[in-house]
């Protein structure tokens, strides 16, 4: 369980046990703001949480007509952070996991105030090619996953598809890369495909391309002949080495947005911290099925 927002949640500071019964006893029978959902309890020593339920009436204060116990104190932890957005379910649902409670109650950025129950996270594996490393697509997630772009707890495991390694295979001839990135690195380079790098015929003919299918497209309209290509299109990659979804990666082929595949969702190799945001986002109705 985890608030929608923080408004829904209202703080109370009391001077009794928190116990079911005194919880209960205390909230029973008084009206709630009409975006109140949840109140978290605390008498300066324990913390608590209960879910109200509200009569719908006109007005800003509505009479709150049943309780239940979300956490009592042998179940709850309290954490004092300005540095945390308490809108980030994943950086909500590591704290919990770290603090070994059920729930978690955080003062977070701006003193706001919400909770974390124990709710399994969603996992995800990111496919990137590197160098660099980290992964701008790896630095992505990491950017939504720690602001309010995503309302559920994601954890997320990276596969890197090292293209220096791939370039390793296309044996010793001359190699050339798409574009240039640091970490880059190969004993025969011939240059950077974006650069346009002049060569001889016989380059042309020896040349191995480590890129996608684009690439080849643009090699040969640079050069009027077919490249030896070194595939390192990470959606291509992804099936020959059978990694299970859900899945995200990029392919330059998808401009804006993402496109979903199953449970592969692709942003572009230019992605925005919103692209990845939706593709996470379709990732786990996809896997959540019809509603």
């Amino acid at each position: 369980m985890f608030p929608g927002h923080c408004k829904e949640v209202s703080v109370r500071h009391v001077d009794f046990a928190l116990t079911e019964e005194s919880i209960k006893t205390f909230l029973s029978g008084k009206r709630a703001y009409i975006r109140t959902k949840y109140f978290v309890m605390t008498n300066g020593r324990e913390w608590a949480v209960a879910q109200i339920e509200k009569e719908e009436l006109n007005g800003v204060l509505q009479p709150i007509v049943s309780v239940s116990i979300v956490s009592l104190p042998d179940e709850t932890s309290f954490v004092d952070d300005t540095d945390l957005d308490v809108l980030s379910a994943s950086k909500m649902g590591r704290l919990r996991e770290s603090k070994g409670t059920r729930c978690v109650v955080v003062r977070g950025r701006s003193e706001h105030v919400s909770f974390f129950v124990d709710q399994q996270p969603f996992e995800l594996t990111v496919v990137d090619v590197v160098p660099p490393s980290p992964s701008k697509l790896v630095g992505l997630v990491d950017d939504v996953l720690d602001s309010q772009l995503q309302d559920t707890f994601v954890k997320f495991e990276v596969v890197e598809l090292d293209i220096n390694e791939l370039s390793g295979t296309s044996g010793s001839g001359p190699v050339l890369f798409p574009c240039k990135a640091s970490g880059l690195e190969h004993d025969n380079l011939l240059g950077y495909l974006d650069g346009t790098p002049p060569l001889t015929p016989e380059q042309v003919h020896r040349a191995s391309l480590v890129g996608c299918s684009l690439s080849a497209r643009i090699f040969k309209a640079l050069y009027g002949a077919e490249p030896r290509l070194v595939n390192m299109c990470p959606v291509d990659l992804i099936k020959q080495r059978r990694v299970d979804g859900p899945v995200l990666t990029k392919c330059c082929k998808i401009k804006e947005g993402y496109d979903l595949q199953g449970d592969v969702a692709i942003v572009p190799w230019g992605a925005r911290a919103t692209d990845v945001a939706a593709a996470i986002d379709a990732l786990i109705r996809c896997r959540a099925g019809p509603p």
